[in-house]
């Protein structure tokens, strides 16, 4: 599982809350439809990521740029009973995210495993095909 560098993810991250923001802000008119677009990106984002300290940070920063400009138009944060619901949704979706992105690497690396086993001496630095007492026919057996 190739993973990416915290140092990278977290300003790629504050990058996809910034833009998700500004393209909920410029095309969506309904408060309730601008924060789930924040949503699904969050969402995707850690699919993508697959880190979960990255994914919490985005989903806090998303959460910050939803309340502050998607929900109340001033750049204000609020701290009322529905913003402390988005900011738990927030995070409730950046961890199914890293979740889902863990599940399908799990499944795939069971399935590759289960289906090629011939490929596994490979691995374990044996050559297959050959039984560990007979000798190769290019060196003499003592």
């Amino acid at each position: 599982m190739r993973r990416h560098p915290l140092e990278v993810l977290l300003p790629v991250g504050f990058g996809c809350a910034v833009a998700t923001c500004a393209l909920a802000s410029l095309t969506l008119f309904e408060t309730t439809a601008r924060v789930a677009l924040m949503g699904v990106a969050v969402g995707v984002f850690g699919l993508w990521a697959r880190r979960y300290l990255a994914a919490l940070a985005t989903g806090v920063m998303a959460w910050c740029f939803a309340t502050g400009f998607l929900v109340h138009t001033e750049a204000e944060l609020a701290f009322g009973h529905n913003d402390l619901v988005r900011l738990a949704a927030f995070t409730v979706i950046a961890l199914v995210g890293c979740v889902w992105a863990r599940a399908r690497w799990l499944r795939r690396r069971y399935r590759l495993m289960r289906t090629d086993r011939r490929r596994a001496p490979v691995l374990l630095g044996q050559l297959h095909g050959r039984a560990k007492g007979v000798a190769h026919k290019g060196i003499e057996s003592p």
